[in-house]
């Protein structure tokens, strides 16, 4: 009996059809390698371009190959070193920094869903929300930064592979080190956030004062007000 495989693309799930049938569909145009792509027995959605076979491999002409230097950074931990938490995706692969995570796509497919703008560095001030999704049996998992004018995909884990300020992850096994990475950005936001208090430049009362209204503004959460107080007062 042939291989039965599933296609999804933008949440709509079509199957199964035969291996050779879906060789078809990739030499047509009408599967793109970023579409996600299943068998039975497999753990999770895969793109197809991870499917051996399916895509041509990308050709590169070696009289038109040149040699391209990286960019300066600003930073010497904007590259291998200062990174805390790393760890490899789907088709991408999350670094994660004291003060920033990196995202960056790996291989000639993660470029065509992530595009080509390369590293997408994410500065911890600027996030607002992350949401996370663990790995199951059939779909990945992800991790998505919200951050202010960013265009952040709402549609699931379909939507989540195109999305340059998410990172996906495939395999139960590797919930565990995505939640670990979450939780460490999640406490490092909660640290640049909290107030710094100075009692000695300032009488209680008015530090006191200042709490309240970074609590009225929504700049600190109840939990944040509540332990820069008790802190405070000591």
């Amino acid at each position: 009996m042939s291989e039965q495989w599933y296609y999804a693309r933008n949440g709509n799930q079509t199957g199964p059809i035969a291996a050779g049938d879906l060789k078809q569909l990739a030499d047509s145009g009408r599967l793109l390698p970023t579409d996600l792509v299943r068998k039975d027995g497999m753990k999770a959605w895969a793109p197809a371009s991870r499917v051996k076979g399916l895509f041509p491999a990308p050709v590169v002409s070696p009289s038109t190959t040149t040699v391209v230097s990286p960019p300066p950074t600003s930073a010497a931990s904007d590259g291998e070193h200062g990174a805390v938490l790393r760890m490899k995706g789907v088709s991408e692969e999350i670094v994660v920094f004291k003060d920033k995570v990196t995202i960056t796509p790996k291989g000639a497919w993660g470029f065509l869903a992530k595009g080509l703008k390369g590293t997408k560095t994410i500065p911890f001030y600027s996030v607002s929300a992350i949401q996370f999704k663990e790995a199951g049996a059939v779909f990945s998992g992800y991790i998505q930064f919200t951050i202010p004018g960013g265009n952040e995909s709402k549609g699931g884990v379909f939507a989540a592979a195109n999305d340059e300020n998410t990172f996906m992850f495939a395999g139960r096994e590797n919930n565990a080190q995505a939640q670990e990475i979450k939780e460490y950005i999640e406490s490092a936001i909660r640290k640049l956030r909290a107030p710094q208090l100075n009692v000695g430049a300032a009488s209680l009362t008015e530090e006191l004062q200042k709490l309240g209204q970074l609590k009225q503004q929504g700049v600190l959460t109840e939990e944040e007000f509540q332990s820069a107080k008790r802190k405070l007062i000591g």
